[in-house]
């Protein structure tokens, strides 16, 4: 009868050790996979592309994570720091990395330095979605791209604005 208990007693935190793991890891699952169930862009990025092709020069170079890079690179064959034909671009990781600082920082003139220091002519920032650079899902620390000195608003819609580097 002891021996029952014991086995009930092993069998039950067995369990209950099971249960935990398996709430832990789901959540954490899902807190990893929800950014690529969410759309990677957005209606309104999808529509600034014909803004881009009508209102910068084909040579135009684009600040843009690897989705929105893609997107421009795809509809307009403008040219973005990562996405479209970014990997065969040199130093990739060196773009990925710069591309993420761009959006992370909040110094608007560190943002303005590796801008200019890419040879980038625009900034494309996606206002309602993660952007994924190469390294992890960000978010945009866009306030300051509104500092004039250093960014031009361009194109807004309710999706992205489009910033030409000063």
């Amino acid at each position: 009868m002891v021996r029952l208990a014991r086995n009930l007693i092993r069998i039950s935190f067995l369990v209950v050790i099971l249960l935990l793991t398996a709430t832990y890891g789901m959540a954490s699952v899902q807190k990893q996979a929800d950014p690529w169930l969410d759309p990677v862009v957005t209606k309104g990025e999808f529509d600034s592309t014909s803004w881009i092709e009508a209102n910068t020069p084909p040579t135009a170079h684009f600040e843009a994570d690897i989705f929105g890079g893609e997107l421009i690179m795809g509809m307009t064959t403008r040219i973005p720091i990562v996405g479209g034909d970014w990997s065969n671009a040199l130093n990739p990781i060196a773009n990925m990395n710069a591309s993420q600082q761009i959006y992370q920082t909040p110094s608007a003139i560190e943002a303005y330095t590796l801008c200019k220091q890419y040879n980038l002519t625009y900034v494309f920032v996606p206002l309602n979605r993660l952007v994924f650079c190469g390294f992890g899902w960000i978010s945009i620390n866009a306030t300051k791209f509104d500092n004039s000195e250093y960014f031009k608003l361009q194109y807004s819609n309710e999706d992205v604005r489009i910033y030409q580097v000063a």
